[in-house]
């Protein structure tokens, strides 16, 4: 697992978990939590190349469009299936 990456660092298709956030100032903390983006909360980078450093995630079944300074403020880990 990469441990705190950033959305945008991510392949799209890739599964990944919420650690924690980063650069986050004001309140927009509870911004974040009230979209559902909570720590232990796995999603699918959908795509990672939106206008002007946005990002989509599927997210229990919805689509969320992530600006660059809400993708920015989260940190990531890329959940990797190692098989044998």
């Amino acid at each position: 697992m990469n441990i705190r990456t950033r959305i945008r660092e991510l392949p799209e298709g890739s599964v990944a978990v919420i650690v924690g956030y980063d650069q986050v100032y004001g309140g927009y903390t509870g911004k974040l939590i009230k979209m559902g983006l909570k720590p232990e909360t796995e999603f699918i980078v959908l795509c990672n190349t939106c206008a002007e450093g946005g990002v989509e995630i599927l997210l229990k079944e919805r689509i969320i469009k992530l600006s660059k300074s809400e993708a920015d403020a989260l940190c990531v880990e890329e959940i990797v299936d190692e098989e044998d």
